[in-house]
């Protein structure tokens, strides 16, 4: 007996309310399907036969052509005759199945053999089992002679280790003995009741996507082999559905295939179609767009098996303050479109702001298996056209002394004189916003009064407040504020901005010109001025050195530098220098020629060496030197010790 699918309605689309989900699309759109594909080519590099594996299963999901596949089929024939292991020969078997236009032929025979010995073992594990019956599934060969065996093996290793990915390729081999198959459907109870949920909305299994994918599509093609209903609820279908479509940014070739098989299995099977119900165009309405359009799919973006759907806003909700401005207002079918479903929001005249529209939809025929009544919240935007009433500005005296007399502006024009103030007056501006549709006073998010001055590219912004009558006012006392224009004096441009996120025309006007007297006169500075200009470059100057005596005192002073010496030497001789003694070694020398070479070295610093060059030059003079020296007077030391 044929049964229609219950509907389940979810949605995925990317709004802030708990109570949604929270992709970003509630189907495979077109860009995710292209995506997915530029996942499957950039694995197309024909050297992992597990990802080609997987990219021809999903260029077929994707009714894609498959490119280069001469070149495909010669791969899986050179990795046939390669590869050795049951893993290798199921990919390559699969594939080529797949593919279905390859000339030649594999070696079956080998695969099937491998193949054979896992079926009539009876401690085969569950991976090595789902290659095995794969590969007779793709070979067209027989499973009865081993399916009391693959049931006695499954029921052992389940009884031993029931993890979830021994569930998820138990269900998938079990699919392949049809009826057989019933002894591995009672499992599929135990296996949801380890899901995780998440924030209410998703239902996963430890190990992620490739997992969970591998799980569900698993229970539903055996509920399907067995002709029964999954012990899956519409809810749990629904979760599901909605964590499959959040990982659609997966980045592998097998990631990519699992999620494209359970999506698929989710809109075509024959017990839980999630509903998908999304926005069909923009989320904003307004007078001259004032329909609001949903389209409502299964999880691939097609129209739902079950034909035409009645389609419910059950409430429109103002987020500000929870008014329901609307309930109960079916949606009208497009006639260009039957899975586009439109109503006229502003037919109920709501006020400017955020609104989040509750939809529903049910099959328009009862059918007891058919259910789609769960709402979905969607985000609205009720647009509107702001004009400017009642425009006044006026000029009076700071201390109130004297009241501002006002001259009105009519929106868009500007005022035909230039106004005057000095710093003892007050520019006082008054103006309310109206709803263009309705005429009721409103107040915007941003209201402000910017004064700009082209000599001094000054721009000065001040926010104008409403008040309890939604009445803005603006007071510019200029002695207080001088300060905010540099004590510039000129004439400024007075412009009113306007801004919201309701509001369809936002917009900024030049009302007046108002020249500020303040205590420097911007005209007279030099052009073009810019309070912002950039600093004169400051540049370090060294003290010049003093002047040089005359090269005659230079060497006066400095041949009475060697008189000392000269005395020294003259000494030495008068007294009779001892130089018997004197310890030819290589220390000796090194220590007499070192200290020499230091006085040598402190000339040249003198003449023309710098003191950073001098300093590298002595720490070599003075090491060896110092040791030379040590060594020297440790050798005199034992001398005189000895004597």
């Amino acid at each position: 007996m044929s049964r229609w699918p219950v509907l389940i309605l979810i949605s995925t689309f990317l709004i802030s309310f708990n109570d949604a989900a929270t992709t970003s699309s509630s189907f495979l759109s077109t860009a995710d399907r292209e995506r997915l594909k530029q996942v499957f080519i950039s694995a197309w590099n024909l050297e992992d036969i597990a990802s080609v594996h997987y990219s021809i299963l999903g260029y077929k999901l994707l009714a894609s052509p498959l490119p280069n596949s001469q070149a495909v089929c010669k791969f899986l024939l050179d990795s046939a005759n390669k590869e050795s292991s049951l893993e290798s020969y199921y990919y390559i078997s699969s594939a080529w199945k797949t593919v279905g236009s390859c000339s030649g032929s594999l070696p079956t025979n080998k695969f099937v053999e491998a193949a054979t010995k896992v079926l009539k073992q009876d401690t085969a594990g569950i991976y090595d089992l789902y290659y095995a019956v794969h590969i007779y599934k793709s070979a067209s060969q027989s499973l009865a002679p081993y399916v009391t065996n693959i049931k006695n093996v499954i029921q052992a290793l389940l009884k031993k280790d029931d993890a979830i990915s021994h569930l998820a390729y138990s269900f998938h081999i079990a699919v392949q003995l049809g009826n057989d198959g019933k002894f591995a459907f009672d499992r599929i109870e135990d296996a949801l009741v380890q899901a995780d949920e998440v924030d209410g909305r998703f239902l996963q299994f430890e190990g992620g996507l490739s997992i969970t994918a591998l799980l569900i599509s698993g229970a539903y093609r055996l509920a399907q082999a067995v002709n029964t209903v999954p012990p899956i609820s519409g809810d749990q279908a629904v979760k599901f559905a909605n964590y499959f479509l959040s990982r659609r940014s997966v980045q592998t070739a097998k990631g990519a295939y699992n999620l494209l098989d359970v999506i698929t299995i989710l809109s075509d099977n024959k017990y839980h179609i999630p509903v998908a119900i999304t926005l069909a165009g923009p989320a904003v309405v307004s007078l001259a767009e004032p329909k609001v359009s949903v389209k409502v799919t299964d999880l691939l973006g097609r129209a739902l098996p079950s034909g035409p759907l009645q389609v419910t806003a059950e409430s429109a909700t103002r987020i500000a303050d929870d008014v329901v401005v609307l309930s109960k207002k079916k949606f009208e079918q497009s006639p260009a479109d039957s899975m586009v479903h439109t109503i006229n929001l502003m037919e109920v005249k709501p006020e400017p702001g955020l609104y989040k529209v509750t939809v529903n939809s049910a099959p328009t025929k009862a059918d007891p298996w058919l259910v789609g009544n769960v709402g979905i919240t969607l985000p609205i935007k009720v647009m509107c056209s702001v004009a400017v009433d009642s425009f006044e500005i006026g000029i009076g005296d700071s201390d109130q002394t004297t009241q501002p007399k006002f001259d009105k502006i009519a929106y868009d024009n500007k005022l035909g004189k230039k106004l005057e103030v000095d710093t003892l007056q007050k520019l006082v501006v008054r103006f309310s916003l109206k709803d263009k549709a309705s005429g009721k006073p409103m107040v915007v998010h941003q209201a402000f009064v910017r004064f700009s001055n082209p000599t001094t590219k000054q721009e000065i912004i001040f926010i104008a407040e409403p008040d309890s009558n939604k009445l803005y006012k603006f007071d510019l006392d200029v002695g207080a504020k001088q300060g905010d224009f540099k004590q510039l004096s000129g004439v400024y441009a007075a412009e009113l901005i306007v801004g919201d996120v309701v509001i369809s025309n936002s917009f900024s006007w030049h009302f007046a010109d108002v020249n500020l007297k303040l205590p420097l006169d911007a005209s007279k500075l030099p052009a073009p001025y810019s309070l912002h200009k950039p600093k004169p470059v400051i540049e370090h100057l060294f003290r010049e050195p003093e002047k040089r005596p005359p090269v005659f005192v230079s060497n006066l002073f400095t041949g009475l530098v060697f008189v000392p010496f000269s005395v020294l030497i003259g000494l030495w001789v008068k007294l009779g220098v001892n130089i018997s003694n004197f310890p030819f070694s290589l220390s000796a020398l090194g220590f007499h020629v070192g200290l020499g070479a230091i006085f040598v070295l402190f000339g040249f610093f003198w003449l023309q060496l710098n003191m950073f060059q001098t300093l590298k030059y002595l720490l070599g003079l003075g090491v060896v030197t110092f040791l030379c020296g040590n060594k020297l007077l440790t050798k005199i030391a034992n001398n005189r010790k000895h004597h």
